[in-house]
């Protein structure tokens, strides 16, 4: 053995690297084995962590597809710095030994290069087509309207003003069923909560009419009060599986509000999303009106979403559930 082949480990080293890329510092170290376990465990969770994220976008329960969320990120960030903190250990338990071929600085900076760079532009379309097809999303179709959404939201976020003079898109037209057209007043006799919806323009554009055998208006009093809507129904997934909001009010007209409407069951089905309190000018002016009616309420509900669909609902909570 050679003088020049035995060199010293150092553990502030083989941390760095390993937080720069999982395994890394193991590879400093001489354990490539180890090394790639690392590298495999950290990528395999984050996997995982993104399927749950595509899933849990526009979910009906968020804090369940929020939990998941976490719960894979948590672990997948909890291998990671478990990395560098054995790469730092065991650069102490073993402060010298003999190099190998892979212990050069060419080496480390080509194995982050291929992680970081090449990998990602090579499997990123596969990856992406695995994570759709884990939440149902498999035909060519499907996956081009996932984009379209991805894209819409995404540019949604950059929208800052519209001309209000600019005509709104005429709606969608609407296919009735065939045979007499049931009476929502009738069927909704007795409901709880009963939901007359609107939505003007899109492939959703139409009339809905809900209802909910249980209370799913909630209402807080004190200092803060406000309104809270969370009808589900994943069982009709050709029509309206969900419609959510939040008002920050008691009664009156507030733009303090948000609302989200899901068509079809997500992620095949679309999802609609307003916050009135940061909503780019429109046509329709975001407004949540309330009209207090003895323990219940008649709410109403007009805006329109960054991709120029108006929503328009109005909810009969004929009981309520307090806050």
């Amino acid at each position: 053995m050679q003088e020049a082949e035995v060199k010293a480990r150092n553990p502030a080293i083989a941390g760095a690297l390993s937080f720069l890329m999982p395994g890394l510092g193991q590879l400093y170290n001489g354990q490539p084995r180890t090394g790639i376990a690392f590298l495999a465990a950290v990528f395999v969770t984050g996997l995982f962590c993104g399927v749950r994220f595509i899933g849990a976008l526009g979910a009906l329960d968020p804090r369940v597809a929020l939990g998941k969320v976490l719960f894979w990120g948590g672990l997948s960030t909890f291998l990671w710095l478990g990395g560098v903190v054995q790469a730092v250990f065991a650069a102490l338990d073993r402060p010298e030994y003999l190099l190998q071929r892979y212990n050069r600085p060419l080496v480390y900076a080509a194995a982050v290069l291929i992680v970081y760079g090449v990998a990602p532009l090579l499997l990123h379309r596969p990856v992406m087509r695995w994570m759709l097809a884990r939440n149902d999303i498999t035909t060519d179709q499907e996956i081009a309207d996932w984009d379209a959404r991805m894209a819409a939201l995404r540019a949604g976020t950059r929208i800052a003003r519209r001309d209000s003079a600019q005509v709104a898109p005429a709606p969608s037209p609407v296919e009735l069923p065939p045979g007499p057209l049931p009476d929502p007043d009738v069927e909704a006799r007795g409901a709880a909560t009963v939901i007359h919806l609107v939505i003007v323009g899109g492939p959703d554009g139409g009339v809905y009419d809900m209802h909910s055998e249980e209370a799913t208006c909630t209402f807080r009093g004190g200092a803060d009060p406000g309104w809270t809507n969370l009808y589900a129904n994943p069982a009709d997934p050709a029509g309206v599986t969900a419609i959510q909001f939040r008002i920050g009010a008691d009664t009156g007209t507030t733009s303090n509000f948000q609302q989200n409407v899901n068509v079809g069951n997500i992620p095949r089905g679309r999802a609609y999303f307003v916050d009135g309190r940061t909503a780019p000018l429109s046509n329709t002016r975001p407004a949540a009106t309330v009209i207090r009616r003895g323990t219940g309420a008649v709410i109403r509900l007009q805006a329109e979403t960054p991709e120029q669909v108006r929503l328009e609902a109005t909810v009969q909570c004929r009981r309520v559930v307090p806050g």
